[in-house]
């Protein structure tokens, strides 16, 4: 274990868990800044030898997007806001930058992603002791009025939550749901005492910590999470089905707290989306100016991308669009050619002698066909080449995909559970995209060749073409509010 991935483990955990949890005195003390830059110096060997993250095109839209920030505040004559911006952003962007550079191996990508893991249940049981017993309670629970249509106070809602950046139930509740796929990574087929207490246990505390936060971005991303489980068994109509049961049974068990999910419930919200096209219009290029909305409307965006689109414009949001774009479409990539070496699994030896008879014979010089390891039972592609002036047969491996299937498609769920959840936060720049993004970037490293480039520029059109339709999408809900 390298000294660059021992220091991102502990400045994964410790952002998460938050050292303010241990008092106030402590962000004075700026621990997290100083781990900060002792990663980046235990990293430089892995900068310099590691080619696994010059292969992600996520690493370069990240660099272009600190690059956007920058320019929201140059083209407005602000060059002090430059490093403000930076000083408050590049602590969640380093997250992603140290799992990159410093996960080069699939049994790195695991401890990380459990690191990420075991420090949410950790705060998880925290706040679950300040809830029952009162262990901090002013620091994990927050209280919320609850309010009739009058704008009288009628109540009061206890609302689990972290410290630091999850000191709000919301972007609690965002992580938490990101965590549970991610938990599913440590189960080991055949070890059902083991998988109860190491996945499910975990499991099912993360999903009550969820319930007590009362979200309600929370309930749609945890009915998305489910739907896109389910959808491969159960076919997506009924699916879809399902997970609108889900939600209303949720509801009828209050897990919102009280709180409404109608379209009078999120007038606020809808008001912010249109101050943030007005925003948009006045700078359509640069933005307003990173950490600028609040300065323009009373409240924030409670959209990640309209949050994005107003501060930064559409250099910046194109970019920050172009990072989950390109995440989704190489994960979706991997976890289809998974599926279609599975389909050809039994092809096993037979084709291989079959294919060598058929070359020996002079009809083909080269043929790529699959093997199977008898240790894991996956499909090994292997290059099979048999010269035609001799019988002899040779063997050569290719690229051996690495990551377990069901991993990927835990990445998938994790980046899921984020995106809901980001349409109705205002989340762009924190840690937990950031966390996210970092782990799927490294998985999908791993599994493809570091010094093959398989994205040619084809997420460029399904970028420009979403941000297109999402823009379209909020202002036809912002025109029918009004």
């Amino acid at each position: 274990m390298t000294k660059g991935f021992a220091f991102t483990i502990h400045y994964i955990g410790l952002t998460i868990i938050s050292p303010e949890q241990f008092g106030k005195e402590w962000a004075n003390y700026h621990v997290l800044t100083y781990l900060a830059a002792f990663t980046v110096v235990a990293s430089l060997p892995s900068i310099a030898g590691s080619s696994y993250w010059k292969s992600s095109v996520q690493t370069f839209l990240l660099l272009g997007f600190v690059v956007a920030i920058a320019l929201s505040h140059v083209v407005h004559g602000w060059l002090g806001g430059v490093l403000e911006s930076w000083r408050i952003f590049l602590p969640s962007a380093a997250v992603f930058f140290f799992i990159i550079v410093n996960v080069t191996s699939i049994r790195k990508l695991k401890i990380v992603t459990l690191t990420a893991v075991a420090s949410c249940m950790f705060v998880a049981v925290e706040a679950l002791c300040g809830y029952y017993a009162g262990y901090q309670g002013e620091l994990f629970v927050l209280q919320n009025n609850l309010y009739s249509p009058h704008d009288d106070v009628i109540g009061q809602l206890m609302r689990i939550r972290g410290a630091g950046f999850l000191s709000d139930p919301n972007d609690f509740a965002q992580i938490l749901l990101i965590c549970l796929p991610l938990a599913f990574i440590a189960w080991r087929r055949g070890r059902p005492i083991a998988n109860f207490f190491v996945v499910l246990v975990p499991v099912l505390i993360l999903l009550w910590t969820t319930y007590l936060t009362h979200s309600r971005g929370g309930l749609i991303a945890l009915a998305a999470v489910a739907l896109m489980a389910a959808r491969k068994k159960l076919g997506t109509p009924v699916s879809a089905a399902l997970a609108s049961v889900f939600i209303l049974g949720m509801l009828a068990l209050d897990f919102t707290g009280g709180r409404g999910i109608s379209a009078a419930d999120g007038a606020d919200r809808l008001e912010a989306w249109a101050n943030g096209l007005e925003m948009f219009k006045s700078a359509p290029l640069f933005g307003i100016g990173f950490n600028g909305f609040t300065d323009y409307h009373e409240i924030t965006a409670h959209n990640s991308f309209v949050l994005c689109l107003a501060e930064l414009g559409l250099l910046g949001s194109t970019l920050w669009v172009a990072m989950l774009v390109t995440t989704t479409t190489n994960l979706n990539r991997i976890i289809s050619g998974q599926k279609k070496r599975q389909s050809k699994r039994f092809l096993g030896l037979l084709e291989l002698f079959e294919t060598g008879y058929i070359n020996h014979a002079g009809a083909r010089e080269r043929n790529s066909i699959p093997l199977e390891s008898a240790r894991t039972g996956e499909v090994l592609p292997a290059e099979v080449t048999v010269k035609a002036t001799k019988s002899e047969l040779r063997i050569e491996p290719a690229h051996v995909p690495i990551v377990p299937p069901y991993w990927m498609i835990a990445m998938r769920l994790a980046l899921v559970a984020f995106m809901t959840t980001s349409w109705f936060l205002s989340r762009s720049y924190t840690t937990t995209m950031y966390l996210v993004l970092g782990l799927a970037a490294a998985t999908i490293a791993l599994q493809r060749r570091p010094d093959k480039t398989h994205d040619e520029g084809h997420w460029i059109f399904s970028t420009l073409s979403i941000e297109v339709m999402v823009i379209i999408l909020i202002y036809g809900l912002v025109r029918l509010r009004h």
